[in-house]
């Protein structure tokens, strides 16, 4: 409890410095920070984000996603996913996908526009598999494609793992997400902040928007 109140008052007084400096950096660093700190904290709640792609029907779909990798650098937000899912059926019909995120405690809505492609380099995509738990890698031994119509739960069957720790490899991959922009929303009670980044030649230009 008193860990959950000091970060409420850090993340209020953050909210008030961005106010008094009127600064966009600040708005920004805040965000990204945050984003870098939940890959690896599984708590976090940026550590899960809805992802919204578009499929051959012109229909949106939106499913939740674990964040794995986060880039300030580069600008790159990488999930993992099963190739037979219909989302890898999306992004191949449409790059354009949507990522959001909302932190409670920072009281920040984040979303992200960027274009998304499967990482096809096997040796990245095995280097990423052995490093990921065992309880991770367990979901892409399930015999049947995601999505598949079954009668019964009886019908959910796992190949079985053996020595080699590759059950399964087949059906996985990565989705690297290549940030087009970031829009990103505070929300507090005397006024919300609100403002959009673009993505210009790997810098990330700041406005500040409405809320």
């Amino acid at each position: 409890k008193i860990y959950k109140k000091s970060e409420k008052k850090m993340s209020l007084e953050i909210i008030k410095k961005i106010r008094e400096s009127n600064s966009l950096e600040l708005a920004l660093d805040n965000a990204l920070n945050k984003l870098r700190r939940a890959v690896k904290k599984r708590n976090d709640d940026l550590h899960l984000l809805n992802v919204v792609t578009v499929d051959d029907q012109n229909k949106p779909n939106t499913r939740n996603v674990v964040l794995r990798d986060f880039s300030i650098e580069n600008l790159t937000i990488r999930f993992h996913t099963d190739k037979r899912s219909s989302k890898i059926k999306d992004i191949k019909n449409n790059k354009a996908i949507c990522l959001i995120g909302y932190d409670k405690k920072a009281k920040l809505q984040i979303r992200i526009d960027a274009d998304a492609y499967a990482i096809e380099d096997e040796k990245i995509l095995m280097d990423i598999w052995k490093k990921m738990y065992p309880m991770s890698r367990e979901c892409y031994r399930v015999s049947k494609s995601p999505g598949d119509k079954i009668e019964s739960l009886d019908e959910i069957k796992f190949n079985e793992d053996d020595e080699s720790n590759l059950i399964g490899f087949s059906n996985f991959t990565a989705i690297q997400c290549d940030i087009k922009s970031i829009e990103i929303l505070y929300l507090n009670h005397k006024s919300n902040i609100r403002a959009k980044y673009n993505n210009i030649n790997g810098i990330l230009n700041g406005e500040w928007v409405i809320p």
